[in-house]
C-alpha cells in the first residue's frame, strides 16, 4: 500500500527562536455519544504549539484537557474541526500511518504509569523498540542505556511491583523516550507521586526540554506543577479559557548545569524516521513477544494444550493401529503369493433348494486335474480337506485341525518346512502315514527342547510318524492361527481320517499362475474350464468362485480403512475440543489483557501487529501441544505393542500431519480473539481496569 510521507515533528530549537507550529488545531471539537446523551468534551478549541515549547495543559476533572492530549497523541480523532501534526492534517493518515507516529515521533508518559505487569522493567522499556525499525540485536542495549539514563541501570530486571512510584514512573520515561520523539506528552505525571519524586520527575522532564529541544505537552490540575513549564493553557468545559507564557521554574540545583542526579540525557537516543518493519523481523519479534507472554502463564499456557495434546496424541497412536494392522494383513496376503488365485465352493441349487456359499461341497480332486490340463497359464495347482479332530503324542493331547493335502500344497503356499522335511509324491501315492506338524501343535504336544521329528503320533487312532515340522506363520487376517494344523497326504486323509463319504471332495483348490502378470489369463481360464467340468450353461450362476489376493487385499484394506477412520473422528474431537480451548483461553486473555493492549497501541503497534501476536500465541499453544502430543502418541503406540502384543506402525507422515494439523487448529481458533484483540479501541483499552 502506497503511504503518504510521515510529517516530521520538528526539530531542537533554541529558546525564544520562531518556529513554525508543531501543533496546530482549528475550532477542534470532541462529542462523545453516550446512549441518549451526547457530551461535548471540546468545544470548538484552536492551539497552537511550536516545535520545542513546554506547554502545561491545566484544568478541573471533566475540562476537556486529557481528551485534547488523546487527540495530540493521534490516539483519539476530533469530532470536528481540524488538528495538523507537523504541517500534515491527521485526519488524512492512515490507522498504520498513525501507530508510525506514534511510535516513532511521541512519547507518552502516563499518570498511572501503564506498565505491563509481570514484565521486567528493560522488557518494558523494550516494547516501543519492538513496533519499530531497530534490530533485534540493539533493542536491549538500547533499553538498558534509557534506564541509565533516567538512573534506573541497576532495576532493570525488576518487576513493577518490586519498584516504588518515582521508579515505575522513570521507566515510564525511559520507554517514553528510547524511540527519540520529538514530542513528549505526559498525562498527570505526578498524579500518584509524592512532592519530592514529583519534583524530580518534573526536573528530569524539564531538563530533556531544555537539553535535548523536545516538545512537552504536559496535563496537570496543579499550578506547581505547571509551573516547570514555559507556557500554561488553561481549559475549562471544553474550552481554552487562557493562554499564558511564563518563566519556567529551575529545578532545584539545576540552574546552572540544569543536571538532575543519576542521569545521563546524552545516552538517550535521538529521534529517527519512520521505516517499514521487514516481515521476517516482524514475525521474529512477535514470536518473541508472544512467548513472553505465554512464559509469565505457564501454567494456564499448560492446561490450554491439554486438550491438543490429548488429541495429537490419540491420533497418532490410533493411526499407528491401524496402519500396523493393514501391514500385518497386507504382509500375510504378500505371504500367500502374489500369483496365487483361491476357489472355494460357491451357492448350489438341488432339487429347488438353493444353499449359500461353502453350503455344499462342489469341488473335487478331478477338477484340479481338469484345471491341470485346460488352463495352461497356471503352473501348480493344490487342493485340501481339513477336518477338527484330536490328536494325542504320548500323554498329551490337542484338538486342532488335520489337512489332506498333496505335495504341491508346500510350494503353492510357500510355505517352507524349519525341521525335518515335507512329504513327497511316492508318500502320497502310497497313502503313507506321516505327518507334518504346525509350530503350535508342536508347542502343546511335545515338551519345550524336543524335537518332535521321528516322534509317532495317533490321529483317530490312527498311527503317524512326523516327518517334519512347518515354519511359524502367525495369525490370518481373521485372526486364526495358521500354525495350528497338521499336513498329511490327501490319500492318507480321505482314506484313513477324514472318511471316504465324500471320497474325491475338496474344501479349496489353490492355483498359482505362471507370472503375475498371467494372473488374469489364469483366473480367467481356470473359470471356465470348471464351469465345462460343472456343464454349468451360459447365464447361469457359477457354483464356485475364484479369489484373488487383489480381492483379500481390497477386503482387508476397506475394512482396516474403516477402523481407523472411525478411530481418527474419536480422536479428533479431542483436537476439536482442544481448538474451543484455546480460543476460550485467547478470550479470557484478551479481556485480561485489554490495558495491555491498550498501551501497546499507544506505543506504536499497529493492528496486524496486535493480530499477529495473538496468531502467535495461539500457534505457539497448540505447536508445542503438537509436538509434545507426538511423542506421547508414539509412547503409547509403542506401548501398545508392546503390552498388547499388537502390530504397530507410526509413518512419519502421519506425526508431521498431526503437528501440523494442530497448529491450523490453533490458527483457525486463535483468529476470532486475535481479530478482537487488534480492533480494540486504543481509548476504552487504556480506561479497562
Amino acid at each position: 500500500m502506497a503511504t503518504m510521507a510521515t510529517p516530521s515533528l520538528g526539530s531542537p530549537r533554541d529558546p525564544g527562536r520562531a518556529t513554525e507550529p508543531m501543533l496546530q488545531v482549528r475550532e477542534l471539537w470532541r462529542i462523545y455519544d453516550l446512549g441518549d446523551v451526547a457530551v461535548e468534551a471540546l468545544r470548538g478549541i484552536s492551539l497552537e504549539i511550536a516545535a520545542g515549547e513546554f506547554v502545561a495543559i491545566m484544568g478541573a476533572s471533566g475540562s476537556g484537557k486529557s481528551t485534547v492530549m488523546n487527540i495530540f497523541g493521534c490516539l483519539d480523532r476530533p469530532s470536528r474541526g481540524t488538528y495538523h501534526l507537523g504541517g500534515v492534517d491527521v485526519a488524512t493518515l492512515s490507522a498504520d500511518e498513525l501507530a508510525e507516529i506514534r511510535n516513532h515521533r511521541i512519547g507518552f508518559i502516563f499518570q498511572s504509569f501503564n506498565l505491563l505487569p509481570r514484565t521486567t522493567a528493560v522488557e518494558n522499556v523494550e516494547v516501543p523498540l519492538y513496533y519499530g525499525d531497530t534490530p533485534l540485536a540493539e533493542q536491549h542495549a538500547r533499553a538498558r542505556a534509557a534506564l541509565d539514563a533516567v538512573g534506573l541501570g541497576a532495576r532493570a530486571r525488576h518487576l513493577p511491583t518490586q519498584l516504588s512510584g518515582g521508579q515505575q514512573q522513570r521507566v515510564a520515561i525511559a520507554r517514553a523516550l528510547v524511540g527519540g520523539p520529538s514530542l513528549l506528552l505526559a498525562d498527570e505525571p505526578t498524579g500518584n507521586l509524592d512532592s519530592q519524586t514529583s519534583e524530580e520527575i518534573l526536573a528530569l522532564v524539564q531538563k530533556l526540554n531544555r537539553t535535548r529541544g523536545i516538545t512537552v505537552v504536559l496535563v496537570t490540575h496543579e499550578a506547581d506543577v505547571a509551573a516547570f513549564a514555559g507556557r500554561v493553557v488553561t481549559f475549562r468545559d471544553g474550552k481554552i479559557v487562557s493562554d499564558v507564557s511564563q518563566a519556567a521554574r529551575v529545578a532545584r540545583g539545576d540552574a546552572d548545569a540544569g543536571t538532575t542526579a543519576g542521569t545521563d540525557l546524552e545516552d538517550l537516543p535521538h529521534g529517527s524516521g519512520p521505516s517499514r518493519v521487514a516481515p521476517i523481523k516482524l514475525l521474529a519479534m512477535t514470536w518473541r513477544t508472544a512467548l513472553q507472554s505465554l512464559r509469565r502463564n505457564k501454567l494456564r499456557s499448560g492446561l490450554t494444550t491439554l486438550g491438543i495434546v490429548i488429541g495429537v496424541a490419540a491420533v497418532i497412536a490410533m493411526v499407528g493401529i491401524g496402519r500396523g494392522a493393514d501391514e500385518a494383513v497386507q504382509s500375510q496376503i504378500r505371504g500367500l503369493g502374489t500369483d496365487l488365485l483361491m476357489i472355494v465352493p460357491g451357492a448350489t441349487t438341488a432339487a429347488g433348494v438353493r444353499s449359500g456359499w461353502g453350503g455344499a461341497s462342489t469341488l473335487s480332486k478331478v477338477d484340479a486335474q481338469a484345471i491341470v490340463r485346460d488352463a495352461p497359464s497356471v503352473e501348480h495347482v493344490s487342493y485340501f480337506r481339513r477336518q477338527i479332530t484330536q490328536v494325542v503324542a504320548g500323554d498329551r493331547n490337542w484338538s486342532t485341525a488335520v489337512q489332506g493335502s498333496p505335495p504341491s500344497f508346500f510350494r503353492v503356499r510357500q510355505w517352507d518346512v524349519a525341521r525335518g522335511s515335507a512329504y513327497g509324491e511316492r508318500d502320497e501315492d502310497l497313502a503313507a502315514h506321516v505327518a507334518v506338524l504346525g509350530a503350535t501343535v508342536v508347542d502343546q504336544l511335545f515338551p519345550p527342547g524336543q524335537d518332535p521329528v521321528g516322534a509317532a503320533i495317533r490321529i483317530k487312532g490312527v498311527p503317524f510318524v512326523v516327518v517334519g515340522v512347518l515354519e511359524r506363520k502367525g495369525q490370518t487376517m481373521w485372526g486364526q492361527d495358521q500354525d495350528d494344523v497338521v499336513l498329511v497326504p490327501f490319500s492318507t486323509a480321505e482314506r484313513r481320517v477324514l472318511g471316504t463319504e465324500l471320497l474325491g471332495q475338496v474344501d479349496q483348490i489353490h492355483v498359482t499362475a505362471r507370472s503375475s502378470a498371467a494372473l488374469a489369463a489364469a483366473k480367467d481360464e481356470v473359470t471356465a474350464a470348471l464351469r465345462r467340468r460343472h456343464r454349468i450353461q451360459k447365464g447361469e450362476e457359477d457354483d464356485f468362485t475364484v479369489r484373488d489376493l487383489a480381492e483379500f487385499a481390497r477386503t482387508s484394506q476397506m475394512a482396516t480403512d474403516v477402523m481407523t477412520n472411525l478411530l481418527l473422528s474419536v480422536a479428533s474431537i479431542s483436537l476439536l475440543v482442544g481448538g474451543i480451548g484455546i480460543m476460550n483461553i485467547l478470550l479470557v486473555s484478551v479481556a485480561e489483557r485489554t490495558r495491555e493492549i491498550g498501551i501497546r497501541i499507544a506505543l506504536g503497534a499497529k493492528r496486524r501487529q496486535i493480530l499477529l501476536q495473538f496468531l502467535v500465541e495461539a500457534t505457539a499453544l497448540s505447536l508445542v501441544g503438537g509436538i509434545v502430543g507426538a511423542v506421547l502418541g508414539i509412547a503409547a503406540a509403542s506401548a501398545i505393542a508392546a503390552l498388547a502384543d499388537w502390530p504397530v506402525r507410526v509413518p512419519p507422515s502421519a506425526v508431521l500431519g498431526s503437528v501440523l494439523f494442530s497448529s491450523a487448529v490453533g490458527v483457525f481458533f486463535g483468529l476470532y480473539p486475535a481479530r478482537r484483540a487488534s480492533r480494540l479501541d486504543p481509548i476504552a483499552a487504556l480506561r479497562h481496569e
